[in-house]
């Protein structure tokens, strides 16, 4: 499989800048291992109208200033080069969490 071009769309970049700088350098870490294992997450569904391209989510655990997080992702395989756009990151809701 030849390696695939990564991006975050305008959207989750604007998501991740509320998110904080931990949050940013975990997503462009999980863009950088998508170049090469694009499939790594767990397959949501394909988009109408184009069977190759394969929508994916997948979850980056909480750390010390950044709550878990949930990144949805599309992966177009064709035309080549294969493609992937990050196009949604989602924090868990740190609201709902015992407070210890």
């Amino acid at each position: 499989m030849s390696r695939a071009i990564a991006v975050i769309t305008s959207s989750a970049a604007k998501r991740l800048q509320t998110l904080g700088p931990v949050a940013q350098q975990a997503v462009e870490g999980l863009r950088r291992e998508l170049e090469d294992s694009p499939k790594l997450g767990i397959r949501r569904g394909s988009v109408h109208g184009n069977g190759d391209t394969v929508v994916y989510r997948t979850r980056l655990e909480p750390r010390e200033d950044m709550p878990g997080l949930t990144i949805v992702y599309a992966y177009a395989p064709q035309p080549h080069p294969p493609a992937v756009a990050i196009i949604t990151v989602t924090p868990d809701d740190v609201s709902n969490e015992p407070q210890t």
